[in-house]
């Protein structure tokens, strides 16, 4: 899957807007540069609906994004939206490994806090992890039966003590998942759905992979690589972010209603910690 673990291919990554109010520089790995949104915004736009997804937000907060959302009767993105500003080999870009993580500590625990809580309520669990890499921040005591990676980097993929098998795959390029239908109880994507130029297909295939009552599991924060994230993700702010991902889920039809969960600290409000959205929705049993 195009990013492994977030936008670059180590670790876990990051989402920015870069139509956001305010946008920082930081520092990110080694001599990359991301982005860190401080305030929510977006910009307008021309696209299958002109204003998609910004006049689809009928809340204040993350966790009420998907609540109230009233969805367009078609798939409301256009292939523009896909885009990116760098669309030269995603081999390439992901060809070093970088075995860090790009988002901080308290995002880590958070998402490992709650994939342990999902995890429970499917003992022995068959879990695949897209976009993966070296860490998969899932939880140290094991209560699964199996780990299937996916990711761009072979080495970080090799590194991953929690992967019982992995498989190099570039989602841009083949969104098909190699495993075979109804296979897994759980999909993770750790910070790394907006790297991907075909979202529907690839829902649809973890749709696909998921047993009926199965769960997929997305989170994203404020930060990304700009240059390979998606247009529609850079145009918009933290609650577009959460209806896009949902979005994906919606349409790729197999999927309860999504919810999301904003398991933020109160720090993150204040811009000392990242942000933590989680996009959750569980296949249908029919």
């Amino acid at each position: 899957p195009v990013p492994a673990r977030g936008g670059v291919v180590g670790g876990s990554c990051f989402h920015c807007a870069a139509g956001a109010a305010a946008l920082v520089a930081v520092s990110g790995a080694g001599s990359r540069t991301v982005l860190r949104q401080r305030r929510r915004g977006a910009l307008t736009r021309v696209a299958a609906l002109a204003d998609w997804p910004v006049s689809f937000v009928n809340a204040s907060s993350a966790d009420e994004v998907l609540k109230k959302v009233q969805w367009p009767a078609e798939w409301p993105y256009t292939q523009e939206d896909f885009a990116r500003q760098d669309e030269s080999e995603d081999d390439q870009f992901y060809s070093q490994p970088r075995l860090c993580t790009h988002v901080d500590d308290a995002f880590i625990a958070t998402l490992t806090k709650h994939y342990g809580e999902v995890f429970a309520s499917y003992p022995d669990a068959r879990i695949l992890d897209i976009c993966s890499s070296w860490i998969s921040h899932y939880p140290e005591k094991k209560c699964w039966s199996h780990v299937s990676i996916t990711g761009m980097n072979e080495y970080e993929l090799q590194n991953n003590r929690q992967a019982d098998d992995y498989t190099v795959r570039n989602l841009n390029v083949i969104p098909q998942l190699p495993y075979d239908d109804a296979s897994f109880d759980i999909v993770t994507c750790t910070v790394s759905f907006d790297y991907l130029n075909k979202p529907l297909e690839v829902m649809r295939e973890v749709a696909r992979v998921l047993k009926p009552g199965g769960k997929v599991i997305l989170s994203t924060s404020n930060r990304c690589f700009p240059t390979k994230a998606v247009n529609i993700w850079l145009r918009t702010g933290d609650l577009e972010h959460v209806l896009i991902y949902g979005s994906y889920m919606h349409y790729a039809g197999d999927f309860e209603p999504p919810q999301c969960l904003d398991l933020s600290s109160p720090l993150s409000r204040v811009g000392f910690s990242d942000p933590v959205y989680v996009i959750q929705a569980k296949k249908k049993m029919s």
